[in-house]
């Protein structure tokens, strides 16, 4: 996880705990005083602040790279033709590699039971009319 998601996920959770606050405070969990409120609104406050501030803050460094030197561009001359591709290793065709491509072509073949459907309609058809 990067510091970036995790200081979205600070902006996102300082919502929830107002309202876990608010509820503590209602249901007598949490004394609602005038510190709790304080400590309460400033944690609610900071955490979407923080949160962009160090996204602010961090956002430069992930874009300059201090390692990057600017390299002058060369040519490369080459007399011979390119090297053939190497040849494709043979395909060895196993029991299992061949139950797998009937299993995945059953699609690609004609279905018996609904071409066997299909002309009984037709010969129904004619005998009716």
């Amino acid at each position: 996880m990067t510091s970036r998601a995790l200081s979205l996920l600070a902006a996102l959770a300082s919502p929830f705990f107002l309202a876990a606050a608010v509820a503590g405070w209602l249901y007598g969990v949490w004394p609602a005083t005038p510190l709790t409120f304080t400590i309460a609104a400033i944690v609610v406050a900071s955490g979407p602040t923080l949160g962009i501030w160090h996204v602010a803050m961090t956002s430069e460094k992930d874009y300059i790279d201090a390692d990057y030197v600017e390299e002058e561009p060369t040519a490369i001359f080459v007399a011979t033709a390119p090297a053939a591709p190497p040849e494709p290793a043979p395909i060895v065709d196993t029991p299992r590699a061949a139950a797998a491509r009937a299993f995945h072509g059953w699609r690609d073949k004609p279905n018996e039971a609904i071409a066997q459907r299909d002309r009984e309609r037709r010969a129904n058809a004619f005998v009716r009319t």
